[in-house]
């Protein structure tokens, strides 16, 4: 999921002023390197895996097989094409030299879900002429010595609000909400979700293959796991040989806004009204006529009974799956409803938060 979430991030800018040989720890990036995410790359496979409830027991398909556990930029940071029979990660990657400081042009082709939120969204940081190294550590880069699952691991991630911010000590919805809420739940303004990912081309070889342009204008509501706050989410959807999956995990976009959105946006919205009147909340549908997937907008709280609240459907591709080349015509309805559902680091919403957000911040 990682690759394709492309992850968790927050907000921080005590990065600066760190020696370039030596990381937070006190520990050369050559002595941490190899146990960091960026060397070891084990969330993909914590998603994946079947050990851990991922796609892999649907597919059969161990991560081993697949060729994203390769995945890597076409060039090195500079400008060297990358041999994809030979490549292992490593400094250059990154840096042109070692040590150099490290533009945002060189994160992005990695880290795409990024580059795809930077085109669908504003974010009040960027617009202040921040970038990724002006929030996120050395430590996350190079590591700490430790093996984290994912970066979504307590500990795995520096970047938070609170190492830049301070709340306010008078503002309304601080006060009504307490501590029960991470910054990201008001000031995220969406996030991005793959959809529909046809798997079967990922494993013929054809890449990565979706019907429609990644998701945006809504985020989930769900619990995070270890502080128990609100915080937003997104999923991935996919579809192998028939069968269907969705994984729900926390999702800190880089989508920040100064001004949060206001209480009736979560508070008594159409998502919340659905569920209280049906039970269900569509997330995505399948509109035969425009031939395309209508998909939820807004704030969606993920509720305890999500795996069969949360509505989704789901195309096939009929074309040729090694093909890295597109047929839209090739794509055709398969089914609503999933095979199998997963979250990761997260739990849905209690009950008692639901209630309250069925009633109207009026009321």
């Amino acid at each position: 999921m990682e690759s394709l979430r492309l992850a968790a991030v927050g907000l921080v800018l005590f990065a600066a002023g760190v020696p370039p040989a030596v990381s937070q720890t006190g520990k050369s990036p050559e002595e941490t390197f190899a146990t960091s995410l960026h060397a070891a790359r084990t969330g993909k496979n914590h998603f994946y895996g079947k050990a851990t409830g991922g796609f892999e027991k649907l597919t059969g398909v161990p991560m081993a097989k697949l060729d994203c556990t390769g995945c890597h930029a076409p060039t090195l940071a500079d400008g060297t094409k990358v041999d994809a029979k030979n490549y292992q990660p490593g400094c250059p990657d990154c840096h042109k030299t070692p040590g150099d400081k490290v533009a945002d042009a060189t994160c992005l082709p990695c880290h795409s879900r990024q580059a795809v939120e930077m085109k669908v969204s504003t974010d009040v940081h960027r617009s202040k002429g921040l970038n990724c190294m002006s929030c996120h550590t050395k430590r996350e880069m190079h590591g700490d010595g430790k093996q984290y699952v994912s970066q979504l691991s307590p500990g795995a991630m520096d970047a938070k609000c609170e190492n830049c911010h301070t709340k306010p000590a008078v503002n309304t919805a601080h006060q009504a909400h307490g501590d029960k809420l991470d910054c990201k739940a008001c000031h995220v303004q969406t996030v991005i979700a793959c959809n529909n990912c046809h798997f079967d081309s990922q494993v013929a070889g054809g890449g990565r293959r979706f019907f429609q342009p990644p998701m945006a204008n809504f985020l989930f509501l769900v619990r995070r796991e270890g502080s128990g706050k609100v915080h937003p989410a997104t999923m991935q959807t996919l579809t192998y040989q028939g069968k269907s999956f969705a994984v729900i995990s926390p999702y800190s976009a880089h989508t920040i806004a100064k001004q949060a959105r206001g209480c009736g946006d979560c508070h008594g919205n159409a998502n919340i009204a659905s569920y209280a009147k049906t039970g269900k909340i569509a997330v995505t549908k399948w509109d035969s006529q425009a031939s395309r997937f209508n998909t939820a907008t807004g704030v969606v709280p993920v509720p305890p009974d999500w795996r069969t609240a949360l509505t989704l459907d789901f195309m096939t591709y009929k074309g040729d799956a090694a093909d890295p080349k597109t047929d839209p015509q090739a794509w055709t309805f398969l089914k609503s409803g999933t095979d199998m559902r997963q979250m990761l680091f997260a739990r849905p919403l209690t009950r008692e938060q639901i209630e309250k957000l069925k009633k109207s911040h009026e009321k």
